[in-house]
């Protein structure tokens, strides 16, 4: 049913003049909603024709159109005494001062301002259509000329027209100063709200622990505008919760337990029905306080989820009864979020600082048995070895060979072990051991590890190959033990060969000095090149080729506490290559 504004404006016709066919039809919508006929032209040229065809009662004309664009249009109107009397309305930008003297020259009775504002739009048309008895009775009319920004300008307007349209002009201002005032507030508020996301975001990045992560978001979650209140609850086991930090609350409701127990956001929470921020309208713990609440009486409820995992619940409070938009509420979202990434980051924190603790007292375990097993373990070798060598020197000649060769057995069997004990001493206690830097001549060290190898090398026939090696940076201990594994095995693999040749080098790598042993050994199959650095891997007989199986995997973690890195090549009785990399200085830089 028709309202009376509608039923009032049934007989009023508007033309509209407006090249834009989605704005024309916006226009229309608007005013035949009110119960107002309208006509569309495209363009200037078209909107006269359509004027002659049927005199409208009010024209809205746009300002840039082809052919004809709204002032021509405007002018040719008021220049014709038959339709000079139709209020015209031009809808321009109104960013020019120009715009105005144009209207007054052509004749405008009013300015809409675009985009247009539709309760101002209607107030325009219906003030327009009281004035249009007061206007044909006013006849007199001015002739000035002005001067503006260097051009001029005719005015030949009646009296009320000027004064219709320079009102107009006044609102359009009024109202783009109420616009600017509104978006500059809205602009102070975003920068609010953007600055108390960082600083939010800025001090959870260093929390390590859930009660600091409660503490820093309330106090940061206080920055945001319209926040004067606060409490952090977080879940403890199936159904219950403690408070972990608390602000700006009234000061009963800071005592100890006052905020225990349960709410309504707990509830809430725990049926799975707060899955967004809510707006707790009459919170029962503020209720129940007798302290001045300065107008607190409801509060916003943040849900602290990770994926369908809930942590907790933030409650921040406001004034206007605590009540927070749905902007507000986006916000106050994307915090929980924060908050919630940040327990459960503390969480894990805490989790890896468990964790860690074990395995060092695991790993001081393992050390003191380590120590307890070779203690265990070197008695009764040193007893086995000691009565063997006794037996061994008391043997006489006519001895006979079996008892020789199993005190032997005996003998070898000792020492292997011991070296075994002392190799796995060595690599347990190489991820500790302290390193001493410092410049560590490779030529000089390389020389006097095949010097103390000589016991192994004086029957053999070997053909060195020792290129220059550089300086470098490094533990000179550690470094020694990798040229000792590395130039004791080639020696051990290259067996009872008529020849063996072992060459030990380097060669520049980029930033990495790159050193290689190479041998024409035994090699090994290259399908098991990763094997060879672990403990206890071995890819040979122990019956041909003593050791413990852990030279390599100590090799390994010498080069690797240097920051360097090993690898191998090989092919079975095709001898094989170790090379290593160190991030070491050459000579010159350590001079």
């Amino acid at each position: 049913m028709p309202s009376p504004k509608e039923i009032k404006n049934s007989g009023i016709e508007i033309l509209i003049a407006e090249d834009s066919p989605t704005q024309a039809e916006a226009l229309k919508l608007i005013l035949e909603r009110h119960g107002y006929q309208v006509t569309i032209a495209a363009n200037g040229r078209k909107a006269v024709a359509a004027v002659y065809e049927r005199k409208p009662a009010v024209i809205i004309s746009d300002i840039m159109m082809p052919e004809m664009d709204g002032y021509a249009f405007c002018k040719a109107v008021k220049s014709d005494e038959r339709i000079k009397d139709i209020p015209v309305i031009l809808v321009t930008t109104l960013t020019d001062p120009r715009d105005i003297v144009k209207g007054l020259e052509c004749g405008a009775d009013n300015f809409i301002r675009k985009p247009y504002d539709e309760k101002y739009l209607l107030s325009r048309i219906d003030c327009l259509l009281m004035n249009r008895e007061l206007r044909k009775s006013e006849k007199v009319r001015f002739g000035m000329e002005i001067s503006l920004m260097g051009q001029r300008h005719n005015i030949t307007s009646e009296r009320q027209q000027i004064l219709d349209l320079l009102i107009s002009t006044y609102e359009q201002a009024v109202h783009i100063n109420e616009e600017l005032e509104a978006r500059q507030k809205e602009l102070a508020h975003s920068s609010q709200v953007l600055h108390g996301l960082y600083r939010i975001a800025e001090g959870l990045n260093r929390c390590t622990s859930e009660q600091e992560v409660a503490d820093k978001a309330l106090e940061r979650a206080m920055e945001l505008p319209g926040v004067q209140a606060g409490w952090f609850s977080l879940r403890d086991g199936v159904s219950g919760f403690h408070v972990a930090a608390v602000r700006g609350v009234p000061p009963s409701l800071e005592l100890p337990g006052a905020m225990e127990g349960d709410c309504l956001c707990r509830r809430k929470l725990l049926s799975h029905d707060l899955g967004h921020v809510t707006n707790i309208l009459e919170c029962e713990r503020l209720q129940k306080v007798k302290d001045d609440l300065h107008g607190l009486r409801g509060h916003a409820s943040i849900p602290l989820n990770i994926g369908d995992q809930t942590l907790g619940v933030m409650n921040l409070a406001g004034p206007d009864r605590g009540l927070f938009d749905d902007d507000d509420l986006k916000v106050l979202y994307s915090v929980g979020n924060q908050v919630a990434i940040a327990l459960e980051r503390a969480r894990l924190h805490a989790r890896v600082l468990d964790r860690t603790a074990q395995l060092e007292a695991a790993n001081k375990e393992l050390e003191a048995f380590s120590y307890s097993v070779s203690h265990d373990l070197r008695a009764p070798l040193r007893h086995i070895s000691g009565f063997a060598e006794m037996l061994k020197e008391n043997q006489g000649a006519a001895s006979d060979e079996e008892s020789q060769r199993c005190i032997n057995t005996i003998m070898n069997s000792s020492k292997k072990m011991e070296r075994l004990i002392d190799d796995l001493l060595a690599f347990s206690r190489m991820a500790k051991t302290e390193m001493h830097l410092e410049k560590v001549n490779l030529d000089q060290l390389v020389q006097e590890v095949i010097k103390d190898l000589q016991p192994e090398i004086e029957r053999r026939e070997i053909a060195w190959v020792i290129g220059p090696l550089p300086d470098v940076e490094g533990d000179g201990a550690m470094l020694r033990q990798v040229w000792v594994n590395l130039i004791g095995n080639a020696v051990k693999y290259t067996g009872t060969r008529v020849k063996a040749e072992i060459e030990i080098g380097s060669r520049p790598a980029g930033q990495e000095p790159l050193f290689f042993v190479r041998d024409n050994g035994v090699g090994f199959d290259p399908q098991y090149a990763d094997k060879l650095f672990g403990v206890f891997q071995r890819l040979h007989r122990s019956d041909e080729f003593e050791g413990t199986g852990i030279g390599l995997a100590n090799v390994r973690r010498i080069v690797h506490r240097h920051g360097g890195r090993t690898w191998a090549e090989g092919r079975v009785n095709g001898g094989a290559v170790f090379y290593f990399s160190l991030l070491s200085r050459d000579r010159h830089s350590l001079e």
